[in-house]
């Protein structure tokens, strides 16, 4: 199989780790570390929603808030699934598929277990899809738990509730972050379409993922809504 792979697609499979996995390693590790992007502000806003919801009698608005949020992640996982059943039909009916496509024009005419090939990488990228979008639809739920058991809000509770929500809100946290993660894999693997294109049009897909993934995160209008120094000048 690797045997058969052009410079070219072996150039494109670098350079999209290059882009998939270094991102990550550049905002963990890496010189956007101490960069405040989306995720740093929205989590500042996290900690401030659960320490509001901690002085709340009534907190059925909040329940109401991560249910939203569990139901988005469980839409996503279920969609993977779909996604990853048609392309493992499309792995069966690859010769067929492939005889269609190479009929358009300008699509690059490459030996079928290449083809199969292009098909695995991207049910790779789909199944850990799932698994993110199953994880933080998991966590969600402990969410849950940890907002019905934040103790009410009195003086001689006020510590105590106070670490409570810092925590709750840490572990909201956790549940976004495993969500961008399966975001940002899909976002590659509508990329990856363009391999069955042309290696080019897989190059050049992963480039124009990763400058929307850095604009978003670091460069967007959401991102200056949600800062707390910038948030009362938008109207």
């Amino acid at each position: 199989m690797f045997a058969a792979l052009t410079y070219l697609d072996m150039f494109a499979i670098a350079w999209f780790a290059l882009c998939y996995f270094g991102y990550d390693w550049a905002v963990q590790l890496g010189p956007l570390k101490d960069r405040e992007g989306l995720v740093a502000a929205i989590q500042k806003r996290r900690v401030q929603w659960m320490l509001e919801c901690a002085r709340r009698d009534v907190r059925i608005m909040d329940s109401q808030l991560l249910m939203n949020l569990s139901s988005g992640n469980a839409f996503f996982a279920s969609t993977s699934v779909l996604v990853l059943g048609a392309l493992t039909a499309m792995l069966g009916a690859a010769d067929n598929v492939k005889q269609r496509l190479e009929q358009l024009p300008y699509v690059v005419d490459v030996p079928l277990v290449v083809w199969e090939f292009k098909i695995l990488f991207l049910m790779a990228l789909v199944i850990r899809a799932f698994f993110k979008f199953a994880w933080a639809f998991r966590l969600t739920h402990y969410l849950g738990t940890m907002l019905g058991a934040m103790p009410p809000w009195e003086a001689t509770t006020a510590v105590q509730c106070e670490k409570h929500a810092i925590k709750t809100a840490q572990l909201a946290s956790i549940a976004a972050t495993h969500s961008n993660d399966g975001l940002r894999t899909i976002y590659f693997a509508i990329a990856g379409l363009g391999w069955f294109l042309h290696s080019v049009v897989f190059i050049v897909g992963c480039g124009w993922v990763l400058a929307i993934v850095y604009r978003r995160e670091y460069a967007s209008r959401a991102l200056m809504a949600i800062k707390e120094e910038d948030a009362e000048h938008v109207g």
